[in-house]
């Protein structure tokens, strides 16, 4: 049996076995379990991602309704809202709901205020494609900014990526 083979047996050994990772609070967690629910993070980001594509579809087409700009207020807004009663449920129940304080800090404002304006940028213009655009062209040109992240990483600031990304990348 070669290195690889050894390690994916341990791999999937510890996996059946059941080996546990432990937490500060004395209570462990599977590997199996771990998979799940990493599985079901990533299942309930697709499903939310494609919800939200077809529902601002579904606003943005609409001919009574031309707010693109307003309909992404919005969204951020809610955005907002939802980051504090996060943090509310959170004080109220915090061995079953954990997410971290909303404090406002000027200083760490001015920071992240570049991220943010790139990123309230990024969902204006994803409306504002998907308005004039249909849901499958905006998919497809949503897939290629992964390649053109790659491209432009290597571009713009000189760092390689791996040989498996790059064929990742290839495949679409």
């Amino acid at each position: 049996m070669n290195r690889t083979q050894l390690k994916r047996s341990s791999i999937l050994r510890m996996a059946l076995a059941g080996s546990e990772t432990m937490y500060p609070d004395g209570h462990g967690e599977t590997f199996i379990l771990r998979a799940v629910r990493i599985g079901a993070v990533v299942a309930l980001y697709w499903f939310v991602s494609i919800t939200m594509v077809f529902l601002n579809n579904y606003l943005l087409d609409n001919r009574e309704l031309d707010a693109p700009l307003f309909v992404t207020f919005y969204q951020c807004l809610v955005t907002v809202g939802l980051c504090w009663l996060m943090q509310l449920l959170s004080k109220v129940c915090p061995g079953l709901i954990d997410f971290p304080s909303v404090k406002f800090d000027l200083k760490t404002s001015r920071e992240v205020l570049p991220l943010s304006i790139v990123f309230i940028s990024m969902i204006t213009f994803n409306n504002l494609c998907l308005k004039h655009v249909g849901v499958a062209f905006y998919t497809v040109g949503r897939s290629l900014s992964t390649v053109f992240n790659v491209l432009l990483s290597y571009i713009i600031l000189k760092q390689t990526t791996s040989l498996q990304a790059i064929m990742c990348c290839g495949s679409y």
